[in-house]
């Protein structure tokens, strides 16, 4: 009985290695995924904004506020560092006005106006988290604004360009490995472009930026 019981033992303790070695984890398994060093992606843009020249864009609109449509791009070195550019598009009509008495009265005459920024900005990305990326960043911001309508005599159409600066601050959620969503508090001041001329000279108005949320659709890491 003691030599079979020492047999069985020594039988045991051989197979010992090779049941731990078929019970451990595939190392491949265990590798977390590496963030690439650079990371370019697409997006398009949505944001409702709340414009400076805030009295004049009421007397055109009945309304201060309006809405972005647009699409950029941005790159994301090692994982926290951003450089974006972006393109987007304002165009409302309203009407041609005149302030008598401290009061609008307005033409009957359609005014279109149409603003096209073209953005450049950089910024940092906290990737404490996985999924919800605060970040923030400043830029610089070019810009075509355009007055035009059907019975303008000379000299009534507008068409001039400007530059200013950008704010931004928001966080991105990460709704899969290459789609991602944002919202984001923007904020441009773009001075010296209207007031020299028609309402917003009257009201002493000549910042074309303004304070808007922004959301963006986000293709890429």
């Amino acid at each position: 009985m003691t030599r079979l019981a020492s047999t069985l033992l020594l039988g045991s303790l051989l197979l010992l290695p090779s049941t731990a070695s078929a019970q451990s984890p595939v190392s491949s398994n265990s590798t977390p995924s590496t963030y690439p060093m650079f990371s370019p992606r697409g997006f398009v843009l949505f944001s409702r904004q709340q414009f400076q020249a805030e009295k004049t864009f009421e007397a055109i609109f009945d309304d201060a506020s309006g809405s972005f449509r647009g699409f950029g791009a941005d790159l994301v070195l090692a994982r926290n560092v951003f450089v974006e550019i972006g393109w987007s598009r304002f165009e409302k009509t309203g009407e041609r006005v005149f302030l008598f008495n401290n009061t609008v009265n307005k033409l009957g005459i359609p005014l279109t106006i149409t603003l096209r920024p073209f953005e450049f900005s950089g910024g940092y990305r906290v990737t404490v988290w996985p999924r919800v990326i605060p970040y923030g960043g400043i830029g610089v911001a070019s810009v075509r604004y355009e007055e035009t309508s059907d019975f303008a005599a000379t000299g009534d159409d507008v068409s001039v360009s400007g530059s200013g600066v950008v704010f931004l601050g928001g966080a991105e959620v990460r709704l899969a490995r290459f789609i991602g969503v944002s919202a984001d508090i923007h904020h441009s001041s773009l001075g010296d472009m209207i007031g020299k001329g028609g309402i917003s000279k009257e009201y002493g108005e000549d910042n074309l930026g303004g304070t808007a949320v922004r959301f963006r659709i986000i293709i890429g890491r």
